[in-house]
């Protein structure tokens, strides 16, 4: 697949998803434009959810990191976030990732849903879709550091049916996926 993009042709990775509570999130590529959005939900997630996402503490998304986590090549990286309208505009609740990583050959994922919308079933999905649309370019490996206590995201990874292997390093858990 080429990894030269457009908005056309990203459209197929768009999609509805209901959540449990019956509300629908519209999900969608990350593009360029969208760095308010992650902004956004930044500054909305509680603090302890920004650690589990990154595993340090920040007080605001560093611009070279921000512009990193927008702007992709939709093949060895891609993104998508799920959006709700709220005050009449769009609104991210969650930003599901895999990104490879040259330095140490590896595929990482992440996923982060809004507090205030988790517990719906919107994280184990777009882990899903994003597995499953880095199986489609190729990764059969993604890796993730882990806080050791992150006990939710561990369980979800026992529901994917997928291999899953930890390991410790550094105080912090790496988790192997095989797909």
């Amino acid at each position: 697949m080429s990894s030269v993009f457009n908005k056309d042709n990203l459209r197929r990775f768009e999609s509805r998803f209901i959540l449990k509570d019956g509300r629908t999130v519209f999900i969608r590529p990350i593009l360029p434009a969208d760095e308010h959005l992650l902004v956004d939900l930044f500054n909305r997630l509680a603090l302890d959810s920004i650690y589990m996402r990154f595993l340090t503490r920040l007080n605001a998304l560093p611009e070279d990191l921000l512009f990193h986590l927008t702007h992709i090549d939709y093949n060895k990286n891609f993104a998508l976030v799920a959006l709700i309208q709220e005050d009449g505009k769009d609104s991210a609740i969650a930003v599901a990732r895999y990104g490879y990583d040259p330095g140490a050959d590896v595929t990482d994922v992440a996923v982060t849903v809004r507090d205030d919308w988790q517990n719906n079933g919107l994280g184990k999905s777009l882990l899903l879709k994003i597995i499953s649309i880095g199986r489609e370019h190729g990764v059969s490996c993604f890796v993730s550091m882990l806080d050791p206590s992150n006990s939710i995201i561990k369980r979800i990874l026992q529901e994917t049916g997928y291999k899953v292997n930890y390991s410790h390093k550094n105080g912090q858990t790496m988790v192997e996926i095989f797909v």
